[in-house]
């Protein structure tokens, strides 16, 4: 999965996790953890800020995703994304779009207008895991625990 966090100086910009780097081990700012500043539409990429002298490695194909919420939603502090399902039943797109695509990201969006508090919204995503908005990456962590299931259900 990958997680990311709002930044703090500026409310249009976010921390993000790089594709394939382990969650464990963020080490390098604009190698490891990324600083995403926003979305180019014309070439559906999205735009970093990186350190000179940094490689950075790839975003997380979810960014756009990422991108969306945080958007929309000035009280989301956070999101984290894993490869697992709730408990409990919770909305869920109903399409099973690759990762990474506009289609997506927008649906995920819509759910999460949905929710009753965007900010602290679960999501599934049809045969791939969750999506969960909170204030702060510590905040989802303590209000998933005992919450997940390994298994991602398949339809």
């Amino acid at each position: 999965g990958n997680l990311s966090a709002r930044a703090a100086h500026d409310a249009s910009k976010f921390w993000m996790s790089a594709s394939g780097v382990d969650k464990s081990k963020l080490e390098t700012i604009g190698r490891d953890i990324l600083l995403v500043t926003g979305y180019e539409p014309e070439t559906l990429t999205m735009r970093l800020s990186v350190p000179p002298a940094i490689e950075p490695r790839r975003v997380s194909v979810d960014a756009i995703e990422h991108f969306m919420i945080y958007r929309e939603h000035p009280s989301v502090g956070a999101i984290v994304h894993i490869h697992a399902w709730w408990r409990d039943p919770i909305p869920s797109t109903q399409v099973n779009y690759p990762c990474g695509t506009y289609e997506l990201a927008s649906e995920v969006a819509e759910l999460v207008r949905q929710a009753p508090d965007p900010s602290r919204a679960v999501i599934g995503l049809k045969n791939h895991g969750l999506t969960i908005t909170g204030h702060s990456i510590r905040e989802i962590f303590a209000r998933i625990a005992g919450m997940i299931v390994p298994q991602v259900p398949m339809s």
